[in-house]
Parts: C-alpha cells; structure tokens; sequence
C-alpha cells in the first residue's frame, strides 16, 4: 500500500584493460588455445578487451525531503517541519490557519494539504511546495471528519454539529451538499473502492452509528452496531475496525470489526488494559503507506502509546511508550519512520518501525493531525 522506497546509491567497478602476449608467450600454444583474433585487426596476438561491466540499476529516491504539516490546535497554526531521506526533522515555518485547526488530509498526489478548523466552521487549503494558504473554504458547523477522494478530485468534510457532508471540487473549491441527515465524526475511503464513503455518527440519539453513502447514487447504509468512535480499513482493505467511546474521560478497550462487502459486523474483540484510537488512513494521513500489511499501528490512550497488532490473530505483537493523548500518525518511507503526535505534551515523535523506539522528538503546541508529503528537487 505504500510506494516503496529503498534507496541506496550504488558504486560500479568496471574493467575494461586490454591485455597483450609477445610472440614468445605465443609459442608452445596449440590452435585451441590459441588466442582469437578480435574483428578488424590481423594479429592473433591482440587480445580482445573485456566489455564493461554494467552499471546495476539504482532506485531513484521517492523524494528530496519529507514535508511534514501539523495542526498546533491553540495556536491557530499548521506547523511545517522535514528532512532529507534518514536526516532529522527540523522546523521550517508556521502557516496561519482558522480556529483550531484539527483533522487533516492529503490529495493522494500531494499537491493539496487540507485542514479542518474546527472551532471556525472552516477548512484551509495549503499547497504544500509554496506552504501558503491557497483557500479558506466555509462549511457547516465544527468540521471534523476529511477525506480526499481516491483520484483527488474531491475533498470530503464531515460536521459534528451539521446534517450533512461537504463535497468539494478541488477545482473550484466550492461546496455542495451530501445529505447524510446527522452529524458525523470521522469519514473514511478505501482507495479500492472509491464510491464508498464511511462516516460515523456523533450527537444524535439515532442508532447504526456506522454508515456508508454510495457517492454515486447518494444511498446511505446503516449497519447494525452501536457506540463507534474512529473507523478505518486494514492495511490491505478486507476488514473494517472501528474504536469506541472517543471521550478522553472514558476509555474503552473494546474493537468491533466488519465485513466490508456485507456490511455486516463479523466479530467484536477487546484488548483488555488498552484504549485504542486512531490509525494511518489512505487519502488523509499521508502521501504513503508503510509496506508490511501484515501489522497495524493504533494509537493507544491507556498506555499511552502504540499499539503494534496482528490484526489478522487479533493480538498486540508489540508497544511503544509516549506521551499522553497520541492521535494521529504519518509515514515516512524513505526512513521507514512512522511520525505521530501526542496532544499533553505538545509533541511529534519519530519512530523508527524496525525498533519501534522514539528517535526524535520535535515540540509542536497541542499537536493534533498530522499530514506528510513528498518534495522533489527543484
């Protein structure tokens, strides 16, 4: 699901001298032997040169830099840090937003980075090679749930106080109404199925709090469950999980999954003395996806921390520690560094996938969403 991205630069030895015998060394040597004589010349002493060795392929790198944006929810900024392939991050620049920027997204070929503001029943829209707002778009009331579509000609923006989905052209910027007939909290694609937009319900006493409206025909499909928090695809798109509670004050350990087909719930587990949250989500969090599909990284508010899980045995294969209320992740390829913030402590911190272990750690105010996108060389 990711671009992969392996990249060393090669050296290439070649060889390429021509040897030459005398006539003595010539002597004693039977026709067989003897050496043949290379085309165009008439002395059988000549020897041909060796060809070359061919140069082995390199892998161009995915990108120069890693851009990374994070919405610093009290300052009213996107804060934009990056790095060069395996390089540490560093802070570059702060971009001024609306009230209390929070989800965040990326146009799958990365050439729009889109914020909600929450507080300010808004969405800012930043290009991310000139980092400069581009557009401030007015939607319904505390924006929340964002999605791009698969081929990222639409931005999708769900409302915990409003009725309805914002669709919006990424060529015009100007919305239309998806009527969803309640407020939703967060929304989600699978790429492989690109008319399907899942949303989950908040703010209503309305049951099946998770649904599915067909962007084609605008038909909405309630499915049975009850108390759905955040909802997202497995690595390869054949499950759908989905959190619960979604309050701060009151954890629950308890998953639900499902069949994304039947749209039917196939089986509810619990990961006792954990609070699972958030996870990486195509067409939001990031321009890649890390290449083991086997291992899916939720963010865990008990622990706090990182959940590495099996999903396939429905078991945690291992944890990372950190601060207190970890949100929302990103990946980087080309360091195999997965990025998450944790809201307490107003941090980003840089893992490295292989160890899980922390290796950076970059301050960002009340960090929330985060986005990353790849910059080439001018």
């Amino acid at each position: 699901m990711r671009v992969l991205a392996l990249l060393l630069t090669a050296l290439v030895a070649a060889s390429c001298g021509g040897a030459y015998l005398t006539p003595g060394q010539m002597e004693g040597m039977d026709q067989a032997s003897a050496v043949p004589t290379p085309a165009g010349t008439d002395d059988p002493a000549v020897v041909a040169p060796s060809a070359p060795s061919p140069a082995p392929a390199t892998t161009p790198r995915l990108y120069a830099k890693l851009r990374v944006f994070v919405a610093s929810e009290t300052t009213n900024q996107i804060w934009v840090m990056e790095a060069a392939p395996g390089e540490p991050f560093a802070m570059v620049t702060k971009i001024a937003v609306g009230t209390m920027p929070h989800q965040m997204a990326v146009s799958p070929d990365g050439k729009y980075v889109a914020v909600n503001d929450r507080m300010s029943d808004q969405t800012s829209i930043i290009d991310p090679v000139s980092l400069k707002e581009i557009v401030r778009i007015k939607v319904g009331k505390q924006p929340h749930g964002i999605t791009f579509s698969a081929d990222g000609s639409m931005l999708y923006i769900g409302h915990e106080r409003d009725s309805y989905i914002a669709a919006i052209p990424t060529a015009t910027w100007i919305p239309t109404a998806i009527m969803a007939g309640v407020p939703q909290h967060v929304l989600t694609i699978n790429p492989a199925h690109p008319n399907e937009l899942w949303f989950t319900v908040t703010n209503s006493t309305e049951n099946d709090v998770l649904r599915v409206v067909d962007l084609e025909t605008k038909q909405i499909t309630r499915i049975k469950v009850g108390d759905v928090h955040d909802a997202y695809f497995t690595p390869d798109g054949s499950e759908v999980w989905s959190s619960s509670s979604g309050f701060l004050d009151k954890p629950s350990d308890r998953m639900v999954i499902y069949d994304p087909v039947a749209k039917k719930v196939k089986e509810e587990i619990h990961f006792t003395g954990h609070y699972p949250f958030h996870t990486l989500k195509p067409l939001q969090d990031g321009m890649y996806r890390p290449e083991d599909t086997g291992v899916m990284v939720l963010s865990d508010h008990t622990y706090p921390g990182l959940m590495w899980v099996d999903w396939r045995e429905r078991h945690i294969v291992g944890e990372t520690k950190l601060g207190q209320q970890p949100f929302h992740s990103s990946y980087d390829p080309e360091g195999n560094r997965m990025l998450v913030t944790t809201n307490v402590d107003g941090m980003v911190n840089v893992i490295d996938m292989s160890t899980r272990q922390v290796v950076q750690k970059v301050p960002v105010t009340k960090a929330h969403g985060i986005v990353s996108v790849g910059i080439q060389a001018p």
